[in-house]
């Protein structure tokens, strides 16, 4: 959790600091985040023991996803493609739409992701349309209302989606998104305003008359990163920032999963379009998806940070309050590199209290910490 604390260290305390350190740093005592970062270290080492000289803390494992391709046999090779639609589950997800009317709509804020056919009622909507974040508009070629089909969408957008209406010539824009049994749908409800009146017909406010699934992209290169924000020292959860990162085609795609920290907290850059807060639409002061407030199972949020052909998810930087939280080898970690299956602990839930053999981990990099 990453609370403001008071950086006026008294001197004693800080040659105190600095004495005890096991590393080589050299920290400066008038600079405020040499201080944190000293005091971080000291904490930490006095919590989990002498770390390893060669305790990388994941980021040794770090994989590059080739240049992607359109044909859906080759999707496989690089991403985890979604099980095909069910039976059962278009019949489900189907039926909801047609019980709900004007349901309130998710905002899904996705640049890579994955769409596939649930159900349709209406042969007139037969062109899907999604809105990039700059505004223009993207036809979802090789997809079609009919079982089966699929397709990735890599630095596309889901701030937007529509349908082209071959009934009146024009694309419409009547859609909800809804969270179902753990799975985001797209709906939407025909309308059709021509200039004939055969080619008019009111919207219902059911958005049942083609139905989407949309599953964010999940690159088999990724890795996930767990970091801490060095406001709290000493709580040491690990989940003040947690995101998936691959590189891709020289991207770096972030799927960001969790902030459970309270300081303005950056990936990329430090510039409010990459603040994880603003990114997730709530205050500084709002922790999301760390089961420490109502913010509970908000959707993922992906993007993708350009320049990064020659480099690996080390080098994403994560900055808050002008410190850019490292993992350098032998030293304390301000983050952690682990396969995307493994969950980050709750608010306030020390990492080694979640998953004891961590504190193993720290003197021994072969030890698979999250492992039962």
């Amino acid at each position: 959790m990453g609370r403001k604390i008071n950086f006026s260290v008294l001197a004693t305390v800080t040659v105190a600091l600095l004495s005890s350190c096991t590393n080589n740093d050299v920290y400066d005592p008038s600079k405020e985040g040499d201080l944190k970062k000293a005091q971080y270290e000291e904490a930490f080492i006095n919590k989990y023991g002498t770390i390893s000289p060669v305790q990388d803390w994941g980021f040794g494992e770090n994989l590059t996803t080739r240049g992607a391709n359109t044909n859906s046999n080759q999707w496989k090779d690089f991403t985890e493609v979604p099980e095909a639609i069910t039976p059962a589950e278009k019949e489900k997800v189907t039926e909801w739409f047609k019980a709900n009317k004007n349901p309130t709509s998710i905002a899904i804020n996705w640049s890579d992701f994955f769409v596939q056919h649930v159900s349709s009622s209406h042969s007139n909507m037969d062109q899907l349309r999604a809105v990039l974040p700059n505004g223009s508009e993207e036809h979802v070629n090789n997809f079609n209302a009919s079982d089966g089909s699929i397709m990735l969408m890599q630095k596309s957008g889901t701030s937007k989606f529509g349908y082209f209406n071959s009934m009146d010539g024009k694309t419409h824009y009547e859609y909800t998104i809804q969270y179902i049994d753990g799975a985001y749908y797209v709906g939407f409800d025909f309308e059709a305003n021509g200039q004939n009146s055969n080619q008019q017909e009111a919207a219902d406010g059911y958005y049942s008359d083609w139905i989407l699934k949309i599953t964010p992209a999940k690159y088999t290169s990724a890795r996930r990163v767990m970091a801490e924000d060095l406001g709290a020292i000493g709580d040491f959860d690990f989940n003040d920032v947690v995101f998936d990162a691959a590189i891709v085609n020289g991207d770096a795609v972030i799927t960001l999963l969790a902030a459970g920290g309270t300081l303005p907290l950056y990936i990329g850059g430090e510039s409010a379009e990459y603040e994880v807060h603003n990114l997730f639409g709530v205050s500084t002061s709002t922790m999301v998806n760390t089961a420490g407030g109502k913010h509970q199972n908000m959707p993922p949020i992906m993007f993708r940070l350009t320049g990064y052909a020659n480099k690996t998810i080390i080098d994403i930087p994560i900055t808050v309050n002008g410190i850019t939280l490292k993992a350098e080898t032998g030293k304390a970690p301000g983050k952690l590199s682990v396969p995307t299956t493994v969950d980050w602990a709750n608010e306030s839930q020390a990492i080694d209290n979640r998953y004891p053999k961590f504190k193993d981990y720290v003197n021994n990099p072969d030890i698979k910490w999250w492992e039962e």
